[in-house]
């Protein structure tokens, strides 16, 4: 007579113990892959002594004199001159997000971090549309180029970014006396799609044959760092405008950034809320966030939004 084995699986034949053998579950949870958080930051501008509370925010711009560049005349007095200035205003707005969590749920999930899961979910919600909508704020600036001199609707899939447009940018900001934001470097907020482009240039004038003579370990670990007067970031948060170009060409925004060009008016500082058990039984959670917060162009002279293909992108 043959061996009956007593086993997991159906090898096992008729000793094969189906109702020993278990579904097992790993009790902590992965979250979904994140982006660093970037355009919020770049709101320098904030207001720091309100008179009161109340909306919209307003800020005030004075306007510098003109240069003074007529001698005087000796017995002639001078003509007094007045001062101008000029305002912007911000309108924050009521922003938030919330689950509903039932009693039975947190009872019976085998998950260890349940309530802290939640919490970081509606957190990352909070920044991530705090991100989203900074980066909003910022598309809207009027001092837009396109690789293509038509206009977006024309860009094609070879209307890449080049390191000249990179250059010009740069010149640009000098010119309009724009304050850089770290040290003497303006920074860039680049897609990795377009980085890839501006990786491609070769020559003096590019990226790639500096980078390649001059800083060995940089080019070996992939990183853009700091070209053409600009500390790089590359991020996915920039906007991509699917079929922007021609056909079905997708456009991408780079935005070359300088100080005090961008605001925040802050009514109510982002937070977590636990909101209010009201049914009958106490069985129905509420948790969420809220926040009162707006952005705005304070100044159009430190921002430009240059707006490409990629020759890796959906083309």
């Amino acid at each position: 007579m043959a061996d009956v084995f007593t086993g997991a699986t159906s090898d096992a034949g008729s000793g094969q113990l189906t109702n020993q053998v278990l579904t097992a579950y790993q009790r902590r949870a992965l979250f979904a892959l994140r982006d660093e958080l970037i355009f919020d930051q770049f709101a320098t501008v904030r207001p720091g002594n309100l008179t009161s509370p109340g909306t919209p925010v307003q800020f005030l711009i004075w306007a510098d004199l003109s240069t003074a560049t007529t001698p005087l005349s000796e017995t002639v007095d001078v003509d007094a001159v007045g001062l101008s200035d000029s305002t912007v205003t911000i309108t924050p707005k009521e922003y938030g997000n919330a689950v509903l969590k039932t009693v039975r749920i947190m009872t019976d999930n085998y998950l260890l971090s349940w309530d802290a899961d939640v919490a970081n979910i509606l957190s990352w919600n909070m920044v991530e549309t705090i991100d989203e909508l900074a980066r909003t704020a910022l598309d809207a600036a009027s001092n837009k180029t396109y690789s293509n001199a038509v206009g977006e609707g024309a860009i094609t899939a070879t209307d890449v970014i080049t390191a000249a447009a990179v250059r010009q940018r740069h010149a640009e900001l000098r010119r309009d006396n724009a304050r850089p934001i770290s040290g003497m470097q303006y920074t860039c907020v680049i897609a990795p799609e377009v980085a890839y482009d501006l990786k491609q240039e070769t020559g003096d004038a590019g990226w790639l044959v500096p980078a390649a003579y001059v800083d060995t370990e940089r080019i070996y670990n992939n990183e853009l760092g700091t070209f053409g007067g600009f500390r790089f970031i590359e991020s996915n948060r920039g906007k991509i405008n699917v079929d922007g170009g021609s056909g079905t060409v997708d456009t991408y925004s780079t935005y070359f950034l300088g100080a005090d060009g961008f605001g925040k008016a802050e009514s109510i500082a982002p937070h977590i809320v636990a909101g209010p058990i009201t049914d009958k039984l106490m069985r129905f959670q509420p948790l969420g966030w809220y926040m009162y917060v707006g952005w705005g162009i304070i100044r159009e002279e430190p921002i430009r939004v240059h707006i490409t293909a990629s020759s890796i992108g959906a083309n």
